[in-house]
């Protein structure tokens, strides 16, 4: 072997020791880090399988089951009709072109279901009646004392008649107004209560006896 061919193999044996001693210690720290992390990883699982931890876990998936649940309502809600029906406020009114304090009054209303509205369904019974006086927006309840029955309207128009007893203390352009109440209306969901509905006031002109 030439001297000049020493250096060379010197270099080579000496790069060659160098990377051992690198994977070495490379292998020693890896078995550090496993042995150190396997005691932190068991400790870590342990406190997750906890039943303070479950709970945790079951109480946010509740919310968030929750929070869900409501932004579907609310969704379903935007669906819900600002109007059920519809009245000619210039074709209702007494059939005498008027009414009389504490006295009967014979009522024709020309009324029709909007159709966007038309799977509502009538809460039998639910219907109100009354008057607002011009400088009032409290409803004056007045006794129904006959007339059609409650029922669901299609998208025709229809004249429903109600007999009133007219009210006392009542102005004279006091204002005829009822109120009825639905279920089953788009956007309700099934077990929802009914939601009431406020017919345009209609004039009506109120004279005493």
């Amino acid at each position: 072997m030439s001297d000049d061919s020493k250096p060379i193999l010197r270099m080579v044996w000496e790069r060659f020791v160098s990377k051992t001693v690198d994977w070495a210690a490379v292998g020693v720290l890896g078995t550090v880090l496993i042995l150190a992390f396997e005691p932190v990883k068991e400790r870590a699982l342990a406190i997750w399988n906890t039943p303070e931890a479950l709970e945790r876990i079951a109480r946010k998936v509740d919310e968030l089951v929750t929070g869900l649940a409501d932004a579907r309502d609310d969704i379903e809600a935007l669906r819900r009709p600002d109007e059920v029906f519809e009245v000619s406020v210039t074709n209702s009114g007494p059939v005498d072109g008027y009414c009389i304090e504490r006295e009967p009054c014979v009522l024709a209303l020309k009324v029709r279901r909007n159709i966007e509205s038309l799977s509502c369904r009538i809460v039998p019974g639910s219907s109100r009646w009354g008057f607002v006086n011009p400088r009032s927006d409290a409803l004056i309840f007045a006794e129904r004392l006959g007339g059609s029955p409650s029922r669901d309207l299609d998208a025709s128009w229809a004249t429903i008649e109600t007999i009133l007893r007219t009210p006392t203390g009542l102005e004279p352009g006091a204002d005829l107004q009822f109120e009825v109440s639905y279920t089953d209306c788009p956007g309700m969901l099934p077990d929802a209560d009914p939601v009431t509905y406020t017919s345009p006031r209609i004039p009506i002109e109120i004279r005493r006896d």
